[in-house]
């Protein structure tokens, strides 16, 4: 199973080169997520019918996936928000609803120009760092584009999904196994489904290092 590169003014992140490197070779496009039999939730199974994919944005109480991951920048000044346009005090926005064609349409502030101070001469990849309860950290490219060409909010919203949807996969085909904390485990019938999550900011540890707040329904689990 791949990922085919998303169609948008930012297309410099090697998806072929990365799927290859997963051995990953079936393309997934982005509205076949829902049918993937990983992520779909049964309506008889589900903990509470707002959590099943229904096309919507809207959501009942969230509580954050508490990744171990220090952070050394503690002031805050490099985090960016993700937000849903439609949505007063909105806090966070589907992860799927960022992978979908046109997603950026749902993403408040789409087409703001993101880390505008950083040199994409010397620095054009940034790292995305995953540290799901219970399971080994993994790290994933961020393109964060050229200076003439920077990548947008809409653009590091679908990559931190695109990544995180292959960190579901992993984890549902057995790729990566989980060691302990198993109420957050991944995929399978009792285990978190990609359409439950929600991104809410994306905050620098250290460096070029990374990580993605995430947030899950208060009663998925």
């Amino acid at each position: 199973m791949s990922y085919s590169q998303q169609k948008s003014g930012h297309e410099r992140f090697p998806y072929a080169m990365y799927n290859n490197t997963l051995g990953i070779h079936q393309v997934v496009h982005p509205h076949h997520i829902n049918d993937h039999p990983s992520f779909v939730m049964p309506i008889s199974s589900a903990p509470n019918s707002s959590i099943q994919y229904s096309g919507s944005t809207s959501h009942g109480a969230e509580k954050f996936v508490p990744m171990d991951i220090s952070q050394y920048n503690k002031d805050g000044s490099s985090t960016v928000m993700f937000q849903v346009n439609t949505e007063r005090n909105s806090l966070s926005i589907p992860l799927e609803k960022c992978l979908q064609p046109g997603g950026g349409a749902h993403l408040k502030d789409a087409q703001e120009i993101m880390f505008p101070t950083v040199d994409r001469t010397q620095v054009q990849t940034f790292k995305l760092v995953i540290a799901w309860p219970g399971y080994d950290t993994v790290e994933f490219p961020i393109d964060i584009g050229t200076n003439e060409q920077p990548i947008t909010r809409a653009d590091l919203a679908r990559q931190i999904a695109y990544h995180f949807f292959g960190f579901f996969i992993q984890c549902d085909n057995g790729y990566l196994t989980q060691s302990s904390l198993f109420k957050w485990k991944v995929g399978g019938r009792d285990g978190y489904k990609f359409h439950q999550i929600r991104l809410s900011t994306f905050w620098n540890i250290e460096g070029t290092s990374w990580a993605a707040s995430v947030r899950v329904p208060e009663n998925a689990s």
